[in-house]
């Protein structure tokens, strides 16, 4: 996949999610990513701003290319930022900042990017089923929201698409969640996956159940919720075990929905940073769980992505089949 070719300026490489934002650079399309650095998202209005920021920490840096993974989807030239409030045109974006080309993907595509076609380094076996190979396969995560990709077999190469399986409704499998479930509706009207199976969702999680036990809805941030837990709190440990079921319920639905019978790609920020309070069991039970085709998921296999900068590697892997397909398609035209 990757060409070799040398570039007359570097590739300038952004992970764009609604917390964090990760920079990288590369000088070919077989070279290995430099970070650059990373910047909380919400220091910034826009795209162009936070590049602005960037280039002047970085003054030697000449890039002529920027290609971003944000965590939005992608529909033309105008770009919501999705959980961060940032809206830009690309095109005006491509101006101001100079740049001869600005590519932008969904965030979860640059991660199925990273396994498309040969298994890249940094991938954890969680269980090994019995993977389909002519399968499409699934790649899935929680951070700030809940996303996913899907990875299918194109002649004899991988195409990815996005999805936004996040926001599929939540369905509950317990009368505890079930309450849960009514509460969030009551307040937001819909129940997506992600308002119980991500960071926010945690911290929505936390709040109800605090509420449902006649305590104090604190209004915790993922990261206290997690540290309550760690002190003991019940309602912040219920929320992580009930997050962690539903992440896995999610995943079920997702893969009989798409027959993604060729492995579940775990990533996404809030699983390490759970560390031991994520409990893998749990997930692959819920997972499992769906009556009569309880073995057709317990036949899939299930990998932990833990490269270091996935998303800047799947740009960067987009990139140069990109340019291969551009050499292709101008051979013969």
């Amino acid at each position: 996949m990757s060409t070799g070719q040398l570039n007359p300026s570097p590739w300038l490489l952004a992970d764009i999610g609604a917390t964090n934002a990760r920079l990288g650079v590369m000088t070919r399309a077989d070279a290995p990513i430099t970070a650059l650095g990373t910047w909380p998202t919400q220091d910034f209005d826009n795209l162009a701003a936070l590049i602005h920021a960037v280039l002047a920490q970085s003054p030697t840096l000449a890039p002529r290319t920027l290609a971003c993974a944000l965590a939005s989807p992608i529909h033309g030239d105008q770009v919501t930022l999705t959980n961060a409030g940032w809206q830009f045109s690309i095109e005006a974006t491509r101006q101001a900042l100079g740049l001869d080309r600005l590519v932008v993907i969904n965030d979860w595509v640059a991660q199925g990017w990273l396994i498309a076609g040969d298994q890249p380094d940094g991938i954890d076996t969680l269980h090994p089923g019995k993977a389909m190979a002519s399968a499409p396969r699934l790649a899935l995560g929680p951070g700030t929201g809940l996303g996913s990709a899907l990875v299918t077999p194109y002649g004899q190469n991988d195409a990815v698409f996005a999805t936004e399986g996040g926001h599929i409704s939540f369905a509950p499998a317990t009368a505890r969640e079930a309450r849960v479930v009514a509460a969030i509706q009551s307040t937001y009207g819909h129940c997506s996956a992600e308002r119980v199976a991500s960071g926010l969702g945690l911290e929505t999680l936390d709040a109800v159940l605090r509420s449902l036990d006649g305590r104090v809805a604190e209004g915790l941030e993922a990261k206290a919720v997690q540290q309550a837990a760690a002190a003991g709190d019940t309602s912040a440990r219920e929320a992580i075990a009930l997050m962690t079921q539903a992440l896995g319920s999610v995943a079920g639905d997702l893969a009989l929905a798409t027959g993604a019978r060729g492995g579940i790609y775990w990533g996404g920020g809030l699983i390490p940073a759970l560390g031991e309070q994520f409990n893998w069991v749990a997930l692959l039970e819920r997972f499992q769980a769906k009556g009569r085709f309880r073995d057709y998921l317990a036949a899939i296999p299930h990998y932990l992505i833990t490269a270091d900068q996935p998303a800047l590697r799947g740009l960067s892997r987009y990139l140069a089949a990109s340019a291969h397909q551009a050499r292709i398609s101008a051979r013969t035209a």
